[in-house]
């Protein structure tokens, strides 16, 4: 189910909502929802798949994203033993937003056995562009996460806009996984944080069993549990892909 909803507090932006829980005895219970002003651009949830257990849902731009002024936020819910794909069509650019800002914020939260594989796609920061990021994960007792993140500075042959960055992870109890704020932007670069490369490639996998040996370069394992791994490049080709396929199937 899916439908539009125009609210006072979203005015300025746009939520899309995906809720995922089993049932007994016949298909994954599958609830989309996009809420905001019809002028306001949106992540549009599409069902492409779907069995007892599972679903994979496409999460296809509808509207010219970012500009200024957009606020774009994602909750994603996993029940108890479901298990939900998300995929992105293409990737997301930020663009001039000539002294204004714009967010993207991401709220996800996995049941006790619960499961999410989101193959995120590269989301460039162009000149001029001013973007606040920020993701929220709460994981109940053996749920699993693979997340993908691409983030690019700047489009080919220009500097790079603003990009704040927070990042948070925690379980059921409240321990953290993961914890980081980062702020890039042109100044980052050369001689600055990430030298010569303005691609940032993430990999986060946490309540995987990723084995110890794989994928060693850049790789960072986590205290209580899970793994990240970051790749610096110049291009988005440049990146590897198997630390995703260590995160995805492990």
């Amino acid at each position: 189910m899916s439908t539009t909803i125009s609210t006072p507090e979203l005015a300025n932006g746009s939520l899309t909502r995906v809720r995922v829980g089993a049932v007994d005895g016949g298909r994954v219970r599958v609830q989309t929802e996009v809420a905001g002003p019809a002028t306001a651009p949106a992540l549009r949830p599409m069902l492409i798949a779907s069995d007892d257990r599972s679903a994979r849902i496409s999460l296809v731009p509808d509207g010219a994203m970012l500009l200024a002024g957009d606020h774009v936020t994602i909750e994603v819910e996993v029940g108890e033993g479901a298990r939900l794909t998300l995929v992105e069509p293409a990737g997301t650019v930020a663009y001039d937003m000539d002294g204004g800002h714009a967010s993207w914020s991401v709220r996800i939260t996995l049941a006790a056995g619960a499961g999410l594989v989101w193959a995120g796609e590269p989301f460039v920061v162009s000149a001029g562009a001013d973007v606040t990021r920020d993701t929220r994960v709460t994981l109940a007792h053996g749920a699993r996460l693979a997340l993908r993140e691409t983030l690019v500075l700047g489009r080919h042959g220009e500097r790079p806009g603003r990009a704040s960055t927070t990042w948070e992870a925690y379980d059921h109890d409240g321990r953290p996984f993961l914890v980081e704020s980062l702020d890039l932007d042109a100044d980052s670069l050369a001689p600055g944080l990430l030298g010569p490369h303005r691609v940032l490639a993430s990999v986060t996998a946490l309540g995987c069993e990723v084995p110890p040996d794989a994928c060693p370069d850049g790789r960072l394992d986590l205290e209580h549990g899970g793994t990240l791994w970051r790749h610096l490049a110049s291009q988005t080709h440049e990146i590897p892909e198997h630390p995703w396929e260590c995160a995805r199937t492990g």
